[in-house]
């Protein structure tokens, strides 16, 4: 119970505190209308939450085919000019009067739960589900033609953790992780301006009024930030970072709070990714485990590469800071996941409170045939567990 409720406790306190930086940001030329919106936006994240948590997970089973596809297809009608919004020549996002919706957020959610309910399926030590590979490989696709690259490792690093989670031949996952290796790096070596990335992260004071101002720009506002930092609104009084907003809050972060500041976050992030993972190793069946082990390293990846880039730790690959940043379809998300995985726990919960049946009735090694078949089918060990949600 702790586990569950800290953990959204903690997910929803930096959503609040997103808001003030956010406020802190914008404020100077826009006064409250991006205070107001994000707002919006983190009452729909909880919404969002309250709903998933009541969701068995068993029950994505059934949701994820039509979910797919409505993903599937949303990823292929923003590409079209007549309904995708180009801005900054990326093609992410559909233009709904008040709002804007970027499938390829969702695209995230569609493919782990798409991935965990094939792997749950199959026998231990069997091969590569083929099929549901295939498909999460196309929403890969169609997110990097847009073009967003971050969104697509984030993809593909759910995926790994499905798979990792999974009872599937090692030699096979191998394989699968170095074919993605390959995969992703070609996709950005071989594009002239995502290889640039590459090389400005390795030297961006060489390019620091190019490709590698954004970075530059980010380490001086962290650096400006000391210690205490300069305090809240205080921010870019001589440093401008571009899209502080969104994929630099961190630099924002770190320059009016300092180094306090920045610990504090990544302390949180930190907490959110180790109950993530217990939440998965303490999981009542393969899929729970497969599904929250998905979410939870597409939880910490996105969060690295985003803490990462503002500190020049790694390349810069355009992602949000979950929680944090500005962004309505993230925040969705984000609570989206926070209510999957709280969902799981409390399942996990009422399975070891349950306990194992003491008189099997038939199947091998003291366990009934059908909890087997229940178990690989991702059910939990006992259907007992799910009574009342």
């Amino acid at each position: 119970m702790a586990l569950r409720t800290n953990l959204f406790v903690v997910a929803l306190a930096l959503a609040l505190f997103g808001n003030v930086m956010v406020y802190s940001a914008t404020s100077k030329d826009f006064g409250t209308h991006y205070l107001v919106v994000r707002s919006a936006h983190v009452a729909l994240g909880v919404v969002a939450f309250l709903v998933a948590k009541r969701v068995r997970y068993t029950s994505w089973r059934k949701i994820a085919p039509a979910f797919y596809l409505v993903v599937l297809a949303s990823l292929v009608l923003v590409l079209i000019p007549a309904f995708g919004v180009e801005v900054g020549g990326a093609r992410r996002w559909f233009d709904l009067g008040p709002v804007s919706v970027q499938p390829a957020e969702f695209a995230k959610l569609a493919a782990i739960l798409l991935l965990s309910c094939a792997v749950a399926r199959a026998r231990p030590g069997s091969g590569l589900p083929l099929r549901p590979i295939a498909g999460m490989g196309l929403l890969v696709g169609l997110v990097f033609l847009e073009p967003d690259f971050g969104t697509s490792v984030v993809i593909a690093a759910g995926a790994a953790g499905v798979l990792w989670a999974s009872e599937l031949r090692t030699g096979d996952l191998l394989l699968a992780g170095a074919v993605a290796f390959v995969a992703l790096a070609g996709m950005m070596l071989l594009e002239p301006y995502r290889r640039d990335r590459f090389l400005t992260f390795l030297d961006p004071w060489s390019v620091s009024d190019g490709s590698g101002y954004q970075i530059v720009q980010s380490m001086v506002a962290i650096k400006a930030g000391s210690f205490f930092g300069a305090g809240t609104g205080a921010g870019e009084g001589g440093v401008v970072v571009p899209e502080v907003q969104t994929d630099m809050i961190f630099a924002l972060i770190g320059e009016e709070l300092g180094l306090l500041g920045m610990v504090a976050v990544i302390g949180a992030f930190s907490f959110l990714a180790i109950a993530s993972f217990k939440i998965a190793l303490d999981a009542p069946s393969v899929m729970a485990r497969c599904l929250a082990a998905g979410l939870a390293t597409m939880l910490a990846i996105q969060t690295s590469f985003n803490i990462g880039a503002a500190m020049g730790a790694v390349p810069l690959a355009g992602m949000t800071l979950p929680f944090v940043s500005y962004g309505g379809s993230s925040m969705i998300v984000c609570f989206v996941t926070i209510g999957i995985l709280s969902r799981i726990s409390e399942d996990g919960e009422r399975a070891r409170e349950v306990g194992p049946r003491k008189k099997p009735k038939s199947g091998g090694k003291g366990r009934p045939a059908s909890l087997d078949r229940r178990r690989r089918n991702g059910g939990t060990r006992d259907p007992r567990a799910l009574r009342g949600g």
